[in-house]
């Protein structure tokens, strides 16, 4: 499920866009997961698996937060013992990560529960920083993108998501640097039976993705003066993907 991939965000134009470090705004954002009680995905130190927890109570004297405790035993063992524990939820279709340290075993009205400091840090993505729109394996998106200057070599990237205002591509292709804020000209992009685009790039922010079967690092672009043609085939591209995603899940 998308809700259990986690983010790591390494770089970004605008860290506010997505990075919550007022302890007033993370105890608001603490209160919401009480208040609508919201299911939090918690990996414990190297855990492959998480486990589910819900916020019990916000303590904002203190700092601390009150969680479910779960009923595994070794869950619960596991999560007392390791170090750093993530969270993983989504409010009103933004996803919401944070990390704490560790967590202590404690009862909370009669109840085994957890209870962990407030967190430092709050990372939120919009549901279009993070959506991975589900491309057909065969034939896959890439994008060609320039080398360097006088070069004249073009190096393969798989695109993971596209939409009109840009795309994210797997990161680093071999043989080529990205860095945010960094523009990249004249890249090519294959857009399946539909046709190919020449589109100028501005990287804007650089994710690790860690999946159940591995991570990978996520360069997102968004597309510079895109002329209306090029425009018009992307949308083109998308419309045929999400209709021929809905033909499947009939």
């Amino acid at each position: 499920m998308t809700e259990n991939i986690r983010f790591d965000l390494l770089e970004a134009d605008d860290f506010a866009r997505y990075v919550l470090d007022g302890q007033t705004d993370i105890a608001f954002y603490l209160r919401a997961m009480r208040d609508r009680r919201v299911n939090l995905s918690v990996y414990a130190g190297r855990a492959p698996d998480p486990f589910l927890t819900a916020v019990l109570a916000v303590d904002d004297a203190r700092g601390m937060v009150v969680l479910d405790a779960p009923r595994d035993p070794a869950q619960l063992e596991q999560a007392v013992k390791a170090s750093p524990l993530v969270f993983l939820t989504s409010l009103e279709k933004v996803k919401v990560q944070f990390m704490v340290g560790q967590c202590a075993a404690i009862e909370h009205e009669g109840h085994p529960a957890l209870e962990i400091p407030f967190p430092t840090r709050m990372l939120r993505l919009q549901r279009r920083d993070y959506y991975r729109l589900i491309l057909p394996q065969n034939p896959p998106l890439r994008c060609l993108l320039p080398a360097g200057e006088g070069e004249g070599r073009m190096v393969e990237a798989m695109v993971v998501d596209i939409s009109g205002g840009g795309l994210a591509v797997v990161a680093p292709p071999s043989g080529i640097e990205l860095k945010v804020d960094s523009v990249i000209d004249n890249c090519q992009i294959t857009l399946p039976e539909i046709g190919t685009i020449t589109a100028t790039l501005q990287v804007r922010n650089m994710f690790r993705v860690t999946e159940r079967g591995g991570s990978e690092l996520r360069a997102g672009c968004q597309f510079i003066g895109l002329p209306g043609a090029a425009d018009a085939l992307i949308q083109r591209y998308i419309l045929r993907m999400e209709r021929e995603r809905n033909a499947r899940e009939v």
